[in-house]
């Protein structure tokens, strides 16, 4: 199984994916700590909502009656509209029971710095996982009017969300800060049998309902950043004048050499 590095995603997305996708004993690392990640979780779900509401021509003349109803409801339509908008799924409704089946047995975890996501892979195994356990043995994820075969192909995976936002900013930023933490996940993902993947949030500033996955994807892997790290500068070595500290590669390259570019499953 090569590792993947998929297409970006806003979290709603990515959550949405892991549900529908995959199944024990995928495990998601989250770079960020737990409240920040909550917090822009909920800004997309209201983000997707109004673009939601929007779409479905809400307005407030009371003989039309368009508003948004209860949370986890589709707006009420007005009766020019066609039946098939009528039945379209609010982004809070409550989950199917195979669904809530599935994320009981996916792990989340939250990572902070590029040091603590390191200690945590080099350590990494499903077996002493004492917090998410394996479901029972007679319980499909299927959801209702699937075949039991599609559940059994659901990925297993170690997924990395924001992996270069976490070096960037930080010393780490750097083909040789970037190339270790690469090089310990692929090797962590291959030891638990799981298949490594990394997925990126998008860049915050084009509005939700216009997200250019393609477009955010080339201006990730064009970026370009320092052969060594600050850290690798700081321990005395002369190398001004060599070319070395003035030298850059995009991240293509390096993450390249690890992974293979493919479109996520939410890129139409």
């Amino acid at each position: 199984m090569d590792p993947l590095f998929l297409s970006p995603a806003l979290p709603s997305t990515l959550i949405h994916y892991i549900i529908h996708h995959c199944t024990y004993p995928t495990t998601l690392i989250i770079c960020s700590d737990r409240a920040e990640f909550l917090s822009t979780l909920t800004q997309d779900v209201k983000a997707q909502q109004q673009q939601q509401q929007q779409q479905y021509g809400t307005t407030t003349d009371p003989d039309t009656d368009t508003g948004p109803g209860h949370i986890g409801q589709a707006p009420r339509q007005p009766s020019s509209l066609p039946d098939h908008t009528a039945s379209a799924p609010g982004l809070l409704a409550p989950p199917p029971l195979y669904q809530l089946a599935v994320t009981r047995h996916i792990r989340t975890v939250f990572i902070p710095t590029v040091s603590h996501l390191r200690a945590f892979l080099s350590v990494f195994t499903v077996q002493d996982n004492l917090i998410v356990s394996a479901p029972p043995a007679t319980t499909s994820t299927a959801a209702p009017g699937s075949s039991s075969s599609g559940a059994n192909h659901r990925a297993h995976l170690l997924l990395v969300y924001g992996f270069l936002g976490l070096h960037r900013h930080t010393s780490e930023w750097s083909v040789q800060g970037v190339s270790g933490t690469a090089a310990v996940l692929v090797e962590a993902a291959k030891k638990a049998g799981l298949r490594a993947v990394i997925v990126e949030a998008p860049a915050p500033s084009p509005p939700a309902e216009t997200t250019d996955y393609r477009q955010h994807e080339a201006e990730i892997l064009s970026e370009k950043m320092p052969v060594l790290s600050g850290s690798s500068k700081r321990t005395g070595l002369d190398l001004e004048g060599t070319g070395w500290t003035a030298k850059t590669i995009e991240v293509s390259r390096v993450l390249g050499r690890w992974f293979r570019f493919q479109k996520g499953e939410w890129e139409a």
